[in-house]
């Protein structure tokens, strides 16, 4: 998820074993749930590797991500008062922060407590979740995108419109300025030199 083993990269299960010190057991049950999740690919006779990212899984997560997440987001801004409002500005803060001292984990964690938030704020919890086991995919596009210069920042600037339009209780204002956040991965598709046209044509422009 974190990019730390490339995608292509073959997994050697010795290798694994000395890492992280475990059995062959816990490894193996550990490398088929990945599979499930087509983080893994399992070639018989060859071995296992780390799967490219497939930019098709990419698209259908952010499809489903944005719409679930701007229904949401309409349901905040409709009833969220002054302290719903300064739990998000403290997130806000926890972000700059990471952005200042270069901690792109500690942003990652802040991210995805502030989207987190909006589906606790909704009523819906379970929807959050929901989204979470889709965009595995997704969320590592994400990942390699934060080193890139001016990535967080851009981000961060994102959600403080979101969070303007939330404190004017502006429904409209906040589905469209989360619309504009959700979509910021097809232009780190095209920026990380990803192929953008399996993520469907229409869908990798900016906004």
């Amino acid at each position: 998820m974190r990019g730390e083993l490339k995608p292509g990269a073959r997994l050697s299960e010795p290798e694994l074993l000395a890492r992280l010190g475990v059995g062959r057991t816990p490894v193996r049950e550990a490398m088929l749930r990945l599979a499930e999740q087509g983080l893994v690919s399992i070639v018989p006779q060859s071995g296992s590797f780390v799967t490219e990212i497939e930019l098709d899984r990419v698209a259908e997560a952010q499809f489903v991500r944005e719409h679930l997440e701007c229904a949401m987001i309409r349901e905040v801004a409709a009833h969220i008062d002054a302290a719903g409002v300064q739990s998000l500005r403290a997130n806000l803060a926890g972000q700059r922060q990471a952005s200042r001292v270069g901690d792109d984990e500690a942003f990652f964690a802040r991210d995805e407590a502030l989207h987190a938030a909006f589906a606790e704020m909704a009523g819906r919890p379970g929807v959050w979740r929901l989204i979470q086991q889709g965009k595995l995919h997704m969320d590592r596009v994400r990942r390699l995108s934060l080193p890139m210069e001016d990535q967080i920042p851009r981000l961060i600037a994102q959600h403080e419109a979101v969070l303007a339009a939330l404190a004017k209780r502006d429904a409209d204002a906040a589905e469209a300025a989360l619309r504009h956040h959700l979509r910021e991965v097809f232009t780190t598709i095209r920026d990380l030199g990803l192929d953008p046209a399996r993520a469907g044509p229409a869908r990798a422009k900016r906004g």
